[in-house]
């Protein structure tokens, strides 16, 4: 395996799903950007699912020429360490993504612990209101449905703060715009998700 001679960039919206960059993963994806400027070529993307992890180690795979492994917590850890070996040897990064970074994720195979420890942690933060907002605004232009400008800060407002959720309340939007053919307006969202778990239209969660 050798290293991709390509430049670090910031992502670009491609054929498929486009990464927003935003207050809770942009701290992550600096920390990858400069990847050259550490000691360490194996690095840990760690944050919930649904948070963009697989779009942030594709946009790193294609601009750093890193080997990455997406659900590295599940994956056999001899297998891990030899990975982790060849990748230094062949001076190729090497990105692990996980829900948790050790010491939460509990390594037992001793000389890939100590490897590991000392490897960056690129974290993804839980999402605040602002996220919330500017990830649900996003979802709706993927799949080109119309919307109100001021339906994604309304949803937000009474939407749990879980990447998951998010996630979830996306797809319904998007599928009550497939539906009616109709702009996305606050009066829709609001009698779509009446009664649901998924937006409380009484009281914001903070």
């Amino acid at each position: 395996m050798s290293q991709l001679p390509l430049p670090i960039g910031w992502p670009r919206r491609g054929d498929g799903e486009s990464l927003l960059i935003h207050a809770a993963n942009s701290d992550a994806i600096a920390l990858l950007r400069a990847w050259r400027e550490g000691a360490s070529h194996c690095f840990i993307l760690a944050g919930p699912r649904k948070a963009g992890r697989s779009l942030i180690g594709a946009w790193f795979a294609a601009q750093a020429g890193a080997l990455v492994v997406d659900d590295a917590q599940a994956q056999d850890e001899q297998r891990l360490f030899n990975l982790w070996n060849e990748t230094r040897d062949a001076g190729q990064p090497l990105l692990l993504i996980a829900q948790e970074a050790p010491p939460v994720w509990a390594v037992a195979l001793p000389d890939l612990r100590t490897r590991l420890a000392a490897a960056p942690v690129a974290r993804i933060a839980p999402p605040d209101e602002a996220v919330a907002a500017a990830l649900i605004a996003h979802g709706l232009e993927q799949a080109g449905s119309a919307f109100a400008p001021d339906v994604p800060e309304f949803v937000a407002r009474r939407t749990e703060r879980c990447y998951e959720t998010i996630d979830a309340t996306v797809q319904r939007l998007n599928a009550l715009s497939l539906a009616s053919g109709q702009k996305i307006s606050v009066a829709s969202a609001r009698a779509l998700f009446c009664n649901k778990t998924a937006i409380n239209d009484g009281t914001d969660r903070t």
